[in-house]
């Protein structure tokens, strides 16, 4: 079934080259259900068990247990029934233990890796055997996972009251304040029982209101607003387009088919949820008029293809159902990009319409797609498929240190598309420029960083590591006789019919989406100087060092501190997402004041600084184990409106605006030593401020060799500015390095 497939390293995940049949299909689902249901224990095991307890059983008829089951007729019944009872009790033990202790234990957290508890222990040595003698498929542990838990209303009001504190006057704190008061008292009790029955019910009382009112009932258009935007390495394999193309096929193709039976090795061997994946690959999202809905294919034979304005279905798999190897299709690839097909009027600029606001767009998706048969098969085609691919005209899309505004204008155009280079609804848009470097687009209901980032590093790898490319570099034009292999499903080209309202449409949304796109400022930053090797020597936590040194630069940048949102995992517990780590509190407020006071020593800012770091490190564990404040509020707040509850408290809180808006990818499988070879090191990501007047920024930790941060904004704003940012951004970095520097070294404060 899975082939070797050649190259120099092995898979992350074990390979399939066949396109499963409904029947293939139904069988390994099947398998991996049962599998998924009597982990840690495998099902030979468990059919072993079976099989000697029905033995036994048969032998043994009139035994304690099948006697108690007289109310059973049948003595057949009864003795299937005592032995499948015989089996599954230890199954069902083994993970009622691993649910209510393993998973659930969430101590080793908060403790010194230096000094830990003996209880941290034997857990940790139950984690390290659990993962050798029985590793999981990538949704084996969902069920075991606990359910997250609902915060304590005073707790979670509290914090937030922490929260916001040192933003607010003195004034307009003693308001908040008042507010909250009345809402423990009066409103807020009620709201939280409701959100305490929601979670009996339910396996995680956030998600489903967390994709439905933040991201799917959302009216504006996906690009900028919410997708997610990626580029990749710094010095890319060497390849022309066709055969950048076809490895992102290939690679992306291989993911869908491991992904689809499980095989993808779960993040931190099943410690965190795996729930989000199902709609990575095959995915689109349908809009509505008043709410989108994600709808999944399965498991897809062919991409769907832009370039120069044509619509193509490439196939991914021969008659026989085999994949495409990289080389076979390179060649469909070479000879699609050869063609010389001109598009219909308005074919070019079709996409333009997925860029409208959601509710137009479900209209126009109704008047001029599903009420015409070619374009609703042509619609089809493109949302059925694994991913959309576009073949961008572009040839200076790249990295060059020496030219910074070469990075700027690649995760630009990867963030925002031209307006018609887009297909804003799918799930994973891949983009291949001339010059062969590559980044993409991908929607954000369907997942978080987490998946992102898992997919990015496995195709990172496979890419670098597993596939094999030309030695040498094709000119795919050069050879003007050149016919590709007849046995080839070469790419076939599917059409539209546009009529005229249908253009003005698609006119009227290019129009509207441009000025978007062209407000759109980007500042994308490599910072080589130093990595976060250096930070850890200063013995701070880069990630909160990372983030102090965002709010020094926001402090510099508007002169004031700024509301501030961390993206934070929660991945702990059944199907969850995320959770908003807010960035400013007092300490954090004291450092940059610090930072900023000339009459304060180096050795004060550094005490704040790591104060700052270690309380931050503090709050983003409290978010992971379910004690994060924003979460809990968003759903008392959905559920004041959908008990008609009047809740001043709740809509104060819901109306403020995320100035700031930070992700951090995270590293998730260890696979890419970006230390190696530096220049392999992943680019990173990008996505657009949340608010008119506000930043949005991404950043990573290459290695320990280089800080990846890509700032965006709004042109359009008057206290917003991209470069300036990220100037006050390297200065911070450069006055929080020289603090580690000047005690290291014994200098004068």
């Amino acid at each position: 079934m899975a082939k070797q497939i050649p190259g120099t390293a092995k898979p992350p995940y074990e390979i399939s080259n066949h396109f499963p049949t409904k029947f293939n299909r139904i069988v390994y689902r099947t398998y991996n259900n049962i599998f998924n249901r009597l982990y840690p224990v495998k099902p030979i095991v468990f059919s072993t068990s079976l099989a000697a307890a029905t033995a036994y059983h048969v032998r043994n008829p009139e035994n304690a247990l099948v006697n108690s089951l007289s109310s059973i007729g049948s003595q057949a019944l009864r003795i299937g029934a005592a032995s499948f009872l015989t089996a599954y009790t230890p199954v069902f033990l083994i993970r009622c233990f691993l649910k209510y202790w393993f998973f659930s234990y969430k101590r080793f957290l908060f403790e010194d890796p230096k000094n830990l508890s003996f209880l941290t222990k034997v857990w940790g040595v139950v984690h390290k055997v659990l993962g050798r003698i029985a590793p999981p498929k990538l949704n084996s542990t969902g069920y075991l996972l606990p359910n997250v838990p609902v915060p304590a209303l005073k707790d979670t009001v509290r914090r937030y009251l922490e929260s916001v504190e040192p933003l607010l006057s003195e004034k307009e704190y003693e308001g908040i304040v008042q507010k909250s008061e009345t809402f423990l008292n009066n409103e807020g009790p009620k709201l939280q029982r409701y959100a305490i029955l929601m979670s009996y019910f339910t396996d995680n009382y956030v998600t489903g209101f967390w994709e439905k009112y933040a991201y799917l009932y959302n009216r504006d258009c996906l690009l900028v607003n919410t997708s997610v935007a990626h580029c990749d390495l710094i010095e890319d394999r060497p390849a022309n387009q066709a055969v950048r193309a076809a490895h992102i096929a290939y690679i992306e193709t291989l993911s869908m088919l491991a992904m689809d039976r499980e095989n993808i090795k779960p993040i931190g061997n099943g410690l965190t949820s795996s729930r989000h994946y199902d709609n990575c690959y095959a995915g689109t999202r349908v809009p509505g008029e008043q709410i989108d809905v994600n709808v999944n294919y399965g498991v897809s034979r062919h991409v769907a293809v832009l370039s120069k304005g044509c619509f193509y279905k490439v196939d991914l798999f021969d008659e026989n159902g085999n994949i495409y190897t990289t080389e076979q299709l390179s060649e469909i690839f070479k000879d699609l990009l050869r063609r010389n097909d001109v598009p219909s009027e308005g074919e070019a600029e079709l996409a333009a319409l997925t860029t409208d606001r959601r509710e137009k767009w479900c209209q126009n998706r109704k008047d001029y797609f599903l009420c015409d048969p070619k374009n609703r098969e042509s619609l089809e085609m493109i949302e059925s498929a694994a991913i959309f691919l576009i073949m961008d005209e572009s040839e200076d899309y790249g990295y060059n240190p020496e030219k910074p505004e070469v990075l700027d204008n690649f995760l630009r155009n990867m963030l925002t598309g031209n307006g018609v280079n887009r297909w804003a609804d799918k799930s994973l848009n891949h983009i291949v420029a001339k010059n062969g470097r590559c980044g993409g687009t991908t929607e954000h209901s369907i997942g978080d960083g987490a998946e992102f980032d898992h997919m990015m590093e496995n195709f990172i790898y496979m890419d670098n590591k597993v596939i094999k490319y030309p030695e040498v570099i094709e000119d795919i034009y050069a050879e003007k006789d050149w016919t590709p292999n007849p046995k080839l499903r070469l790419a076939e080209r599917f059409s539209f019919n546009i009529n005229e309202p249908m253009k003005a449409e698609i006119t009227r949304c290019l129009e509207t989406y441009s000025v978007l796109r062209d407000d759109v400022d980007v500042a994308a930053t490599n910072f080589t100087d130093w990595g976060k090797n250096r930070i850890k020597e200063g013995k701070c936590s880069p990630d909160a060092f990372l983030q102090m040194a965002i709010q020094l630069a926001s402090y510099r940048d508007q002169g004031k501190f700024s509301l501030t949102y961390e993206s934070a995992s929660q991945r702990f517990y059944q199907n969850s997402r995320t959770e908003t780590l807010r960035t400013v509190s007092k300490d954090s407020c004291a450092f940059v004041r610090a930072m900023e006071d000339p009459k304060c020593s180096d050795n004060e800012r550094l005490t704040l600084l790591r104060k700052a770091c270690e309380s931050h490190g503090f709050r983003n564990k409290e978010c992971m184990v379910g004690k994060g404040i924003d979460r809990h509020l968003f759903v008392l707040y959905i559920l004041s409106k959908g008990t008609n509850t009047s809740s001043p408290f709740l809509d104060y809180y819901i109306n403020q605006k995320w100035v700031l808006s930070t992700s951090q990818p995270p590293n998730v499988t260890g696979l890419h030593n970006e230390d190696e070879m530096p220049e392999r090191s992943w680019l990173g990501a990008c996505f657009g401020p949340v608010t008119k007047e506000g930043y949005g920024i991404c950043y990573r930790f290459a290695g320990n060799h280089s800080i990846c941060a890509h700032i965006t904004s709004f042109k359009s704003a008057e206290n917003t500015d991209s470069h300036r940012l990220q100037q006050h951004l390297k200065n911070a970095l450069h006055d929080m390095a020289n603090l580690f520097h000047k005690e290291m070294n014994g200098l004068p404060n």
